[in-house]
This record gives structure tokens, sequence and C-alpha cells, in this order.
């Protein structure tokens, strides 16, 4: 299975594909749809305004991708913030690993957050025991 579409710098996985991920901070950018490019565009300047379509504010996630290594950035919408930051507040109580998919709810696919349990716990540490005892 191809799984490159996972560890691109705009990873989009599939549903039921899970990328596990740090989170390093938001920003709010204005994009739109570029007709000559075929493809939506970051706006630096107000005058590129004029060129583009379907210009709108989004919240741009910046997350270390665990599968890449690399830096990864997700779009989000303030609904798609507003679960994630729901479940960072739970991330930060209890701890376990940042999961990043995207579900299908109708006709959208949207991009859903959850916490996956590490297995471990902090301040677990290994029992200290002799050789002989274990044997």
């Amino acid at each position: 299975m191809d799984e490159y579409h996972l560890i691109k710098q705009f990873s989009k996985p599939r549903e039921g594909e899970y990328v596990p991920i740090t989170f390093i901070e938001f920003k709010r950018k204005l994009v739109g749809w570029s007709p000559e490019l075929k493809r939506s565009v970051y706006i630096e300047r107000e005058e590129d305004k004029a060129k583009l379509k379907r210009v709108r504010e989004i919240n741009l996630m910046m997350a270390i991708n665990h599968l890449s290594g690399k830096t990864s950035y997700i779009e989000l919408t303030d609904e798609e913030r507003a679960q994630f930051e729901e479940v960072y507040n739970s991330f930060l109580e209890k701890g376990g690993q940042l999961m990043y998919t995207r579900k299908k709810i109708g006709t959208k696919t949207v991009s859903f957050f959850e916490i996956r349990d590490s297995g471990r716990t902090v301040g677990e540490a290994p029992g200290r025991s002799l050789l002989s005892e274990r044997i």
C-alpha cells in the first residue's frame, strides 16, 4: 500500500488511517483558489486577493508528523479546531498519543483528532529485583 500521502507536508489520511502527531502551533491565514494554478494558495499581500476566488480565512495547524519525522501543516475550520482543542486539553490531562485522521460526515470529509493510550503511565518505572529472584 502506498503511504506517501501520509508523510507529505499537507498529509491527508484516508478514513481509518491514523497519523501520530505532536502539536506545535496555530496560525490564521487567508487562502483562495487560483484558477491559473488550479489549486489553493495562501495570500501574502492584499493585491493578491483580486486574482483569486473563494477567499476565506482558515486555521493552519503546524504539527510534527511522526511517520515522516518532519513538520506537517493541517488546514482546519473553526469547528475542527474546536474539536482539536477539546482533545488536546484531554491529552494534556491524561497523556497518550495525539492521532490525526479524516472522517466522512455526509458528503464532506472533515479532520478529526483523538488520543490513543501510549501503554505507559507517567512515573511507571520498571521494578527492581535480583536476577536470582526472577529465575
